[in-house]
């Protein structure tokens, strides 16, 4: 992952904390223990609980928009990492038909550099043998 995604996510993590954090806070408010106790007038409450509740869903739509982008990222690299490796194994099989086939260019070869020197021995020994034969003639 890159440092943006990173950050990306990582600003969506704190804001669901901040988010949770604030509900927790709001929610445990004991109604007679200070001035917060006191109600707004009348409709206030409502109003504000809406605009929160309108600003909350507003967050988590562009938290989950996020998520859905880091996921959509995540999946391009995954397959940008899967062409890769296909590439690469394509190219190490061909790598290794080219080696296997220089291989057997290289044996054929030693073998026949092999059958001629076996045929000029032979050659060789056949006239020493003759060489010999015309001196006992002799």
């Amino acid at each position: 992952m890159n440092n943006i995604v990173k950050s990306v996510v990582f600003a969506a993590v704190v804001l669901f904390a901040g988010i949770a954090a604030m509900q927790v806070i709001y929610k445990s408010q004991d109604g007679a223990s200070d001035i917060t106790a006191v109600e707004p007038a009348a409709g206030e409450s409502a109003i504000m609980d809406g605009q929160m509740e309108t600003q909350i869903q507003t967050i988590a739509d562009e938290a989950a928009a996020v998520v859905e982008d880091v996921k959509e990222e995540a999946a391009d690299a995954v397959e940008a990492t899967q062409d890769a490796a296909a590439d690469a194994t394509d190219a190490v099989a061909e790598k290794a038909a080219d080696v296997k086939e220089g291989a057997a260019e290289a044996v054929e070869a030693v073998k026949e550099e092999a059958a001629e020197a076996v045929e000029a021995v032979k050659e060789e020994a056949a006239e020493a043998v003759d060489a010999v034969e015309e001196k006992a003639a002799e």
